[in-house]
């Protein structure tokens, strides 16, 4: 019998190898020959799972093997759980330097087009919905001072995360991860219910 191909595993390894071959040339540098030679594979194999250059790099820039996972869909109901998830979406090992690099080149790449435009506003809009979720999950919880703005604080967080992500990527020596964590802490240190904080300040 004909040896059966895992279609998804195979769709993983060339979204692998194109990020790869973007972290070398930049989103817009990549091309299909590259992709098929960093995989191993001839441009013909490439082509049967990805007809264009556009579809490759959607693809691999949304690939649920690479970036799905790194929002998990459940929330610590505790503060440190809250900050270690956090923790996990920042450049905090050489893994996510490479993945926040790739999604800043992304975030630069063909200004002006709109069906990029179109996917930058789409996962700015879906990473800010989970930002706020994660408030409004802690505030359920009694985690942080009642009658806290969601939205307000949820934008707050996307922002510390891409600010973070940002600096930490450029100048890692200078934004370790016990760094990166304690702006975390940092964050709902300062949104806490009154009690916690006299009981944190009695300490």
């Amino acid at each position: 019998m004909p040896k059966q191909v895992d279609a998804d595993a195979r769709r993983a390894e060339l979204a692998a190898a194109t990020r790869r071959a973007i972290l070398r040339q930049g989103l817009e540098g990549v091309t299909l020959r590259e992709v098929a030679r960093e995989a191993g594979w001839s441009v013909g194999v490439l082509t049967h799972y990805f007809e264009t250059k556009d579809d490759l790099l959607r693809y691999s820039l949304a690939d649920p093997a690479w970036v799905m996972y790194r929002l998990p869909s459940t929330i610590p109901d505790d503060l440190p759980g809250l900050v270690k998830l956090l923790e996990g979406l920042l450049p905090t090992t050489a893994d996510m330097r490479e993945m926040w690099q790739v999604w800043m080149t992304f975030w630069v790449s063909w200004p002006g087009d709109s069906v990029w435009d179109g996917e930058r506003r789409t996962r700015q809009r879906r990473f800010r919905r989970y930002c706020r979720d994660i408030i409004d999950h802690a505030l359920a919880r009694g985690q942080l001072c009642p009658g806290r703005d969601v939205d307000a604080d949820g934008d707050a967080l996307a922002m510390l995360i891409h600010g973070l992500g940002v600096l930490a990527t450029l100048d890692p020596a200078g934004w370790s991860a016990r760094r990166q964590r304690t702006e975390l802490e940092a964050f709902f240190a300062a949104r806490l219910p009154a009690a916690q904080k006299a009981a944190l300040g009695s300490k």
